[in-house]
C-alpha cells in the first residue's frame, strides 16, 4: 500500500464499530467514528448485560495486544452445566455438564470468556486511540487517526456521495461508509430500502429478559452462593424448558452474576437500552429454586424480543461505497454464543482486506471481496446458533424427552453432554470446533494472494472478480 490513506467513517461505536476502527488504523487509514449515545457503552443508568467470547473473538483481541485487559475483566468459562428450567419435586433437576475439550481451546489459541458489555467496549474504545502496535502495524509507522463523536446521531446519508448528515447539522464526507450500529440501525434500513424491502423483522414468540445480580448480593443467598464454588463458578448454567430457557453465569473482574431469561411471555418490543416494562420475577413462571432466587434478586432488566431478521441481499450499497458489518449486516438471535466474536471478526476482516490498498477506485472491489468472504461463514452460523436455541427450548413432546433422554445418557456414562445422541448434537459440537479455529487475518490474506493483488485495474464490479481476471488475460495475450 502506498503512502496515501482512506477515510472511513464508521456509524456506531459498537463491538463491530470499534474493532473496525482498531483494524483499520492499523491498515494504515483515517477512521471516524459517530456513535449516537454520549458515551461508550451506552448511558450509565441502565444495567448492561453480559457477554460470552468464544476463541475465534478473544485470540483477535490477543494478537492486538489487549491479552492482559481482556483477562483482568473476565471470567474464564469451562464449560456449561445443564438442568431442567421447572425442576423436580421442588429441587433441581441436572441433566449433564460440558467441559471445554483443552486440545480444543489450544488449536483455537483462546478461551472462553465471560465479560460485561461495557469493559469490551471500554477496552476496544481506548485501544481504538491508542498508538497500534508494531505487530499490528506490520512494523511500519502509522500517522493515520482514529476519531470518535459521540451525540451523534446520523438522520441522513447520501451513498453516492459517501456522506453522513447528523441532527446538529454537520455534514461528513469519507471514502468508505460502514454502518456498525446494529440490526434496526440507519444505514442497515437504508439498504433494506435501497432492496425495496420492509424494516420490520418477525418477531418469532420469545423475548429475552436480561439482569444483573451483584456479588455482594448473590453471595447473601444459599442457593446462589453455589455458583462462586468451583467448578460451577467456571460453567455457564443452562435452564431448558418447554418453550422457556434460562442462562446463568458470572462475568467480569467482579464476578457479578449475569440472568437471562428466554420467554414467551412478554410482547414488549424494546431494547438493551430501554427498561423491561415488566419484573423479571413475574415472567419466569414454574422454575427451580436457582431461577426463582436470580429472578428476585434481579435488578432493573431489559427486555428484548427475539426475531427473524430480513436477510439483506448485499451489505454492499449500489454505489459500491457503503457497507454494513456486525448485526447491521447479520443480526444474529438475542444472546447468541457469536453475537460478539463474529463482529470482531468483521472488524479485523475489513481491516486487514484494507491494508492492502489505498486507491479509492478498488473500494467496491474490495468491499464485495469482504461480503463473498464473510457472509457464507456468517450465515452457517447464525443457521447454527438458531439450531442451538432450538434445541434448548424444545417444547415438552418427544423430541424433548429424546433430547432430555440423551443428555441423562451422557452423564451416567461420564460423556460430555452434548457428545452424541438421537439429535445430531455431536454433529452440531463438531461444527463448532470448526468455527472457533477460524482466522479473518488468514482468510483476508487469502483472498489477496488469491484474487486481489492479481488486479492492476481499479474496475472490479460486483461478484465479477474472477470473470474480470479472466477476460484481463484473454486480452493480454
Amino acid at each position: 500500500m502506498d503512502g496515501t490513506r482512506l477515510k472511513f467513517i464508521i456509524v456506531g461505536a459498537s463491538t463491530a464499530g470499534l474493532s473496525s476502527a482498531i483494524a483499520l488504523k492499523a491498515a494504515g487509514h483515517d477512521v471516524l467514528v459517530l456513535e449516537r449515545d454520549s458515551e461508550v457503552g451506552g448511558p450509565r443508568t441502565i444495567p448492561t448485560g453480559g457477554v460470552r467470547l468464544p476463541p475465534n473473538g478473544c485470540k483477535i483481541l490477543f494478537d492486538w495486544g489487549l491479552e492482559a485487559e481482556i483477562r483482568a475483566n473476565a471470567v474464564v468459562g469451562e464449560g456449561f452445566t445443564v438442568y431442567k428450567y421447572a425442576g423436580k419435586d421442588s429441587d433441581r433437576d441436572y441433566l449433564g455438564t460440558h467441559r471445554w475439550d483443552p486440545e480444543l481451546l489450544s488449536e483455537a489459541r483462546g478461551d472462553f470468556l465471560q465479560m460485561r458489555h461495557a469493559d469490551l467496549l471500554r477496552i476496544l474504545y481506548d485501544a481504538a486511540l491508542r498508538e497500534p502496535s508494531r505487530r499490528q502495524t506490520n512494523g511500519h509507522t502509522s500517522r493515520s487517526t482514529v476519531t470518535i463523536e459521540f451525540g451523534a446521531e446520523v438522520v441522513d446519508a447520501d451513498f453516492d456521495a459517501c456522506s453522513v448528515t447528523l441532527r446538529s447539522g454537520v455534514v461528513h464526507r469519507g471514502d468508505v461508509l460502514i454502518g456498525a450500529d446494529g440490526a434496526s440501525g440507519f444505514i442497515r434500513q437504508r439498504l433494506l430500502t435501497e432492496e425495496d424491502e420492509p424494516a420490520d423483522d418477525e418477531f418469532n414468540g420469545l423475548a429475552v429478559y436480561s439482569a444483573i445480580i451483584p456479588k455482594r448480593l448473590a453471595v447473601t443467598d444459599s442457593e446462589l452462593k453455589k455458583l462462586y464454588k468451583y467448578p460451577q463458578k467456571n460453567m455457564v448454567t443452562f435452564s431448558v424448558g418447554s418453550n422457556r430457557g434460562a442462562q446463568a453465569f458470572l462475568a467480569g473482574k467482579d464476578e457479578d452474576v449475569v440472568f437471562w431469561v428466554y420467554t414467551p411471555d412478554s410482547v414488549q418490543d424494546g431494547t438493551w437500552t430501554q427498561p423491561a416494562e415488566r419484573n423479571i420475577k413475574d415472567i419466569v413462571g414454574a422454575c427451580d429454586p436457582l431461577i426463582e432466587r436470580l429472578a428476585l434478586l434481579s435488578g432493573p432488566a431489559t427486555c428484548v424480543q427475539i426475531k427473524n431478521h430480513y436477510e439483506l441481499d448485499s451489505w454492499v450499497s449500489d454505489s459500491g461505497k457503503v457497507v454494513v458489518l456486525g448485526e447491521a449486516a447479520h443480526p444474529f438471535p438475542i444472546i447468541s454464543l457469536h453475537t460478539y466474536s463474529v463482529a470482531i471478526e468483521d472488524g479485523a476482516f475489513i481491516g486487514k482486506i484494507f491494508s492492502h490498498t489505498s486507491d479509492p477506485g478498488r473500494i467496491m472491489e474490495f468491499l464485495h471481496a469482504f461480503q463473498e468472504n464473510r457472509k457464507p461463514r456468517c450465515t452457517h452460523i447464525d443457521l447454527s446458533e438458531r439450531q442451538y436455541i432450538n434445541v434448548m427450548a424444545l417444547r415438552d413432546g418427544p423430541m424433548q424427552a429424546a433430547r432430555d433422554a440423551a443428555f441423562r445418557a451422557n452423564e451416567a456414562a461420564g460423556r460430555n453432554v452434548m457428545d452424541s445422541g438421537d439429535l445430531d448434537l455431536q454433529q452440531m459440537w463438531d461444527d463448532m470446533r470448526t468455527v472457533f479455529g477460524y482466522d479473518p487475518a488468514d482468510d483476508a490474506d487469502e483472498w489477496w494472494v488469491s484474487w486481489g493483488r492479481l488486479r492492476d485495474a481499479p474496475t472490479a464490479s460486483k461478484g465479477k472478480v474472477l470473470a474480470d481476471i479472466v477476460d484481463s488475460d484473454a486480452e493480454c495475450a
